[in-house]
């Protein structure tokens, strides 16, 4: 048996910044999660977050495993449970948050190792999320001799894990609304376009999908998805798009392309991003549709 607990020491240094500045914009939390033998890494229903943010002030949470890879977390001056195999202490110090993207510093130590015959870790470093982005902090493997779940069959988690994560708090209410149009711009000068009103969450994808473009015998998909993150005086407006050309009597895609541009929009303004034209690759030929100009238009604004 290993018990390690020489290294919280150096994580009791609390960081004395003055005047803690409280944030309600992003939430900090973090995650338990559990892999199965013969599955996909599923949440542990173990998470731990400091709430409304104060800028400086440092939060710990102490998690621990035990039997088939179950995890918990309590608070100080609480500690592990008495069959727990592994622990870990983990704090979070909230340290400035620009555009929505919080960083921090993040230290953490497992500071209780039962068998699983790994040597000591932690780390001390400075992490910044997007809302909606996470991190993995530490992952172990579940080694405890003749585990069995709750219910008494062979124990089937392979490893457990933590992951911090930053969002906006639960029951946000931000929402952006999103017109986009796929516009062509026609030889004698004239454009048709398809529309798309769309509706989601800040700093989440929210996906486009347009009706298939004809050339001549083959049919080409567009689609993609926004990532819109709020701003003074506006919206930046992140686009990926994918232009897809369809297998002719198959379910998927010969080829496609994919384009990424960043834009500012500002309230009511409406802006183009052209789409780059097909060219010839390796002795095939784009077609007509090599001759076709695409874009991208977009209005968007924060509506709540």
């Amino acid at each position: 048996m290993k018990l390690m607990l020489g290294a919280f020491a150096g994580l009791l240094l609390a960081a004395g910044i003055g005047g803690a500045q409280t944030v309600d914009e992003v939430q900090i939390s973090v995650g338990g999660y559990m892999l199965t033998a013969n599955g996909a890494e599923k949440a542990a229903g173990v998470s731990w977050g400091n709430g409304r943010l104060e800028i400086g002030k440092p939060d710990v949470g102490v998690f621990y495993m035990f039997g088939c890879g179950y995890m918990g977390v309590t608070v100080p001056p609480n500690s592990f449970k008495e069959d727990a195999t592994v622990g870990w202490r983990v704090e979070i110090t909230p340290l400035k948050i620009v555009k929505h993207a919080v960083t921090f510093r993040l230290r953490w130590v497992r500071a209780l190792d039962r068998g699983t015959g790994m040597t000591p870790a932690s780390e001390d470093i400075e992490v910044t999320l997007k809302p909606g982005e996470s991190r993995p902090i530490n992952s172990v493997p579940v080694v405890q001799a003749g585990a069995m779940t709750f219910d008494g069959h062979p124990c089937g988690t392979k490893a457990a894990s933590l992951r911090v994560s930053a969002d906006f708090p639960d029951l946000d209410r931000h929402l952006i609304a999103a017109d986009v149009w796929l516009v062509e711009r026609l030889p004698n000068g004239k454009e048709q376009s398809q529309l798309q009103s769309l509706r989601g969450l800040p700093n989440r994808p929210i996906h486009f999908y347009f009706d298939g473009a004809p050339d001549d015998a083959r049919r080409f998909d567009i689609s993609g998805k926004l990532i819109a993150d709020p701003e003074d005086g506006g919206i930046e407006i992140t686009v990926e798009t994918i232009r897809a050309r369809a297998d002719p009597g198959q379910e998927g895609y010969q080829s496609a392309r994919w384009f990424r541009s960043t834009v500012h929009v500002k309230p009511n303004e409406i802006v183009d991003v052209a789409l780059p034209q097909p060219v010839e690759k390796m002795g095939e030929s784009a077609g007509a549709y090599a001759k076709r100009v695409f874009s991208i238009r977009i209005q968007a604004k924060l509506i709540r």
